[in-house]
């Protein structure tokens, strides 16, 4: 099983990271997650955001993660401890 981490993008950091202010964890996650976490994205589907990364800038990503409540699988971190993962807009409602 995979650790799922939820909530708000606020600051982007670059063309593929951001700032997650969490609010939701999954039951059963196998590490802690702070309230603010960076993310790298090392996948998404997020709508406004070019599939091709090559694509991607800093004004697309915070037109789809700003304000967004978004999901988070986590992949892994690393060696700075910043957050790989993959990114998706949660559903409505929550999870």
């Amino acid at each position: 099983m995979v650790d799922i981490i939820w909530g708000n993008g606020s600051k982007v950091l670059s063309t593929n990271s951001f700032v997650l202010n969490v609010t939701h964890r999954k039951d059963g996650n196998k590490n802690d997650y702070s309230d603010s976490e960076k993310i790298t994205i090392i996948s998404a589907d997020l709508p406004g955001l070019p599939h091709n990364e090559s694509n991607w800038n800093e004004e697309a990503l915070k037109s789809c993660v700003i304000d967004a409540f978004l999901k988070c699988e986590v992949d892994g971190r690393d060696e700075a401890g910043v957050i790989l993962g993959k990114v998706s807009h949660s559903g409505a409602g929550g999870y």
